[in-house]
């Protein structure tokens, strides 16, 4: 079981690194703590890195007009540059600039966010433009990235997110949640049927679905158990 879970948090720690798993596989003995830990310090450094000139664009966004800091965030800076640039910027400024970002576009920037990071931001969008970027993500197979938001967007927006998800897909973002207390309020949300789909995809994952389904609640396991 701690085998498959130090192989989930390698995945997570090489999104965040941007290298593919089999680079870190010499960390596969490694405790899934403290593989947790090193994401965190990973992810400070790579956040840290050249941070000051990251809020020198913040600060010369905030001088243009929105539209035209938008035009110029999507053709010159890119995805993962303007994802450094919204996480030093002032919440108010920043969601008022994604809702002139194309959705598309936010979809990309969101697979190099730290949601830690942007939760006073995405606490000020259109409920309807996080759904759409959460489906574009979805449907781009970033299941990674939507169990990062899942904890900072909330069980009602995040049922809205996967609405028509197959249950394998559900499964997959399920796994790679990092607080998995949001897990009982969206199996709640979801339909028997669609349950019953995350319950079958559950045999693909032994032991890891197995430790997932642990931390669950008497309740949940009850109403699984009896889909079964």
């Amino acid at each position: 079981m701690t085998v498959l879970t130090s192989a989930l948090e390698i995945t997570k720690l090489a999104h965040e690194m941007h290298v593919d798993e089999a680079e870190l596989a010499f960390l596969a003995t490694t405790s899934p703590d403290d593989l947790r830990d090193l994401r965190g310090i990973v992810s400070h450094a790579m956040f840290s890195r050249h941070e000051s000139r990251v809020k020198g664009l913040a600060a010369v966004s905030k001088k243009l007009p929105a539209a035209v800091t938008a035009k110029i965030t999507e053709i010159a800076m890119g995805p993962m540059l303007s994802a450094r640039v919204a996480a030093v910027m002032d919440p108010a400024d920043a969601a008022k600039l994604a809702g002139h970002l194309k959705p598309e576009f936010l979809a990309e920037l969101s697979v190099h966010l730290d949601p830690s990071r942007v939760e006073a931001i995405i606490a000020k969008l259109d409920q309807a433009l996080v759904v759409d970027v959460g489906r574009r993500l979805l449907a781009d197979g970033h299941v990674l990235t939507l169990a990062r938001f899942t904890g900072v967007v909330g069980p009602e927006t995040s049922l809205q997110v996967m609405d028509g998800a197959s249950g394998a897909e559900i499964l997959q973002v399920a796994l790679f949640l990092d607080d998995t207390s949001v897990l009982d309020p969206l199996l709640a949300g979801l339909s028997d049927e669609t349950l019953t789909e995350v319950v079958a995809a559950t045999a693909d994952q032994g032991e890891a679905a197995e430790a997932l389904l642990a931390t669950l609640s008497e309740d949940s396991r009850a109403r699984i158990a009896s889909l079964a």
